[in-house]
């Protein structure tokens, strides 16, 4: 091994299975001598990335660890999201988008499309109604009140099909219903024939962050096939809320 490769390898023996580790472990861990794992780990010491207990021989990573860590790049929604995303069309074989609300309407963020000749088609950027369909509804949800009465205030209801939600009394129902069960369906609400599985991407808060939604042909997702998708779906967004919350501790 380079010295390089040296130093790499004594620092990723810590992990959050083993925050600390002595000189002779570090040493029967890398196979190194135990002199030349202490001329190592002094070098670390020195630079900050590891430190010792006081009055012992036991070492952890070091506080200059996390200003490195610190200036490592936030990824954006879209980056946390998108592997995420791809790996929930090929399970399910259907397009799935990403929403998020911009200037109190919503708006199609990133879209992944499924494989099938026959699909729900997406463009990002479109904005998206926040009283019909899962995206826009799940949007609403997760609101505070305030803020949730507010844009509900200045939706026009506009009315895309017969199971189009109309009036307002409706809608606070359905947004009721959705944060009980953790997610939202849309039959047909905008477009005909098709359905729609939505779920929240929450800020550390509780807020609504995005959703994440899935869309296709009514008949593709129907009866077992449908109770499926749904876990699926929640299941997706809360990765994506976790990969997030972790961010924003880090």
């Amino acid at each position: 091994m380079t010295t390089l490769e040296k130093f790499v390898n004594i620092l990723t023996l810590f992990t959050e299975g083993t925050h600390v580790m002595t000189v002779p472990e570090i040493a029967q861990h890398l196979h190194l001598p135990i002199s030349t794992a202490y001329r190592y780990v002094s070098a670390l010491k020195q630079a900050g990335l590891i430190e010792e207990a006081t009055g012992t021989d036991v070492y952890s990573l070091g506080t200059k660890i996390l200003e490195l860590a610190r200036a490592v790049p936030k990824k954006t929604l879209q980056q946390i999201s998108i592997s995420i995303m791809t790996q929930l069309a090929n399970e399910a074989g259907e397009s799935i988008i990403l929403c998020g609300l911009r200037n109190h309407d919503g708006v199609c963020l990133e879209k992944v499309d499924g494989h099938h000749a026959l699909r729900v088609s997406h463009r990002r950027g479109a904005t998206i109604p926040l009283h019909a369909g899962a995206s826009g509804k799940v949007l609403l949800a997760y609101l505070d009140e305030s803020e949730r009465d507010e844009i509900i205030d200045r939706i026009e209801f506009t009315k895309f099909s017969m199971t189009t939600i109309t009036n307002r009394r409706k809608l606070k129902e359905e947004l009721r219903r959705i944060r009980v069960q953790g997610y939202a369906e849309s039959d047909g609400e905008v477009i005909r024939e098709t359905y729609g599985i939505g779920a929240p991407i929450l800020s550390q808060s509780g807020k609504t962050f995005a959703a994440l939604s899935i869309s296709a042909p009514t008949h593709r997702l129907a009866g077992k096939r449908r109770e499926q998708t749904i876990k699926l779906v929640v299941t997706a967004a809360r990765r994506i809320t976790e990969g997030l919350l972790i961010q924003e501790v880090q």
